[in-house]
């Protein structure tokens, strides 16, 4: 039997994927697993479907509208074992994600550990499990954050998410697990989760771009000196060189 561990999940108005998520937890949960929810001050309170009322692998808090970086903080808080999954409420975890996460993460904590989704593109990859440079991230972010699986120390060495951000929560988090944490990127190469990709039931998706950009720039200026040189670096430097004279030629 592997090691439990625990699924978190962080939920504002998210009623329209309540019984389909709730049903996903039927499917993937072991016997020693758990899931932690946290409703992050929904307009009408999540409910719990009457057949998981007793279920003592359940943990339902309502703190309040705290926002997701505290949301997520507070979930890990209370997950009942060391190991911790995180899946949105609008997305699916296909059966064997969590057998697949904990054996990865059992051969070595210190690691964030994702998997692709089924409508990523397909990609010609010979490894079972690739590494990333944190500094890939500079250039694009091609990690799914309700994929994530961890151990409880790499969040707590990292100092938890950050609760000051108004986006890019996850961005900063894996870049101060491996600048802080010293932990390591890496992903699953086949697909695990099922993501809704409606940018219209997705609350981050509605933040205005240049608002976003602004935040992301702000993140990664942050941790860029404690990185060594890469070539994703010299990579996502030449790109916003040509951004730049993009918009100056306009």
């Amino acid at each position: 039997m592997r090691d439990p561990i625990t699924i978190i999940t962080t939920v504002r108005d998210g009623d329209a994927y309540r019984d389909r998520y709730f049903s996903n937890l039927r499917q993937i949960l072991g016997p020693g697993d758990h899931a932690v929810i946290v409703d992050d001050g929904s307009t009408t309170p999540l409910t719990t479907p009457s057949d998981w009322l007793n279920d003592p692998r359940l943990i339902v808090l309502y703190p309040g509208k705290i926002g997701r970086g505290a949301a997520l903080n507070l979930a890990i808080e209370n997950s009942p074992t060391d190991l911790i999954a995180i899946q949105d409420i609008d997305d699916l975890s296909l059966p064997d994600r969590l057998d697949r996460q904990v054996d990865v993460l059992c051969n070595d904590h210190n690691q964030l550990v994702f998997a692709r989704a089924v409508s990523d593109p397909w990609r010609p990859t010979l490894a079972a499990l690739q590494h990333f440079q944190p500094a890939r991230l500079y250039f694009s972010n091609p990690l799914h954050h309700s994929s994530l699986a961890m151990h409880r120390s790499v969040w707590a060495r990292a100092g938890g998410y950050a609760t000051d951000l108004p986006c890019c929560i996850d961005l900063d988090f894996y870049l101060r697990a491996c600048c802080v944490g010293k932990a390591r990127i890496s992903r699953l190469s086949m697909p695990l989760i099922e993501r809704t990709l409606d940018p219209g039931t997705r609350h981050f998706a509605r933040i205005p771009d240049a608002f976003y950009q602004k935040t992301r720039a702000s993140v990664l200026a942050r941790y860029r000196p404690d990185l060594p040189w890469s070539i994703w670096l010299a990579a996502a430097k030449l790109r916003e060189l040509h951004l730049f004279l993009a918009r100056d030629a306009r």
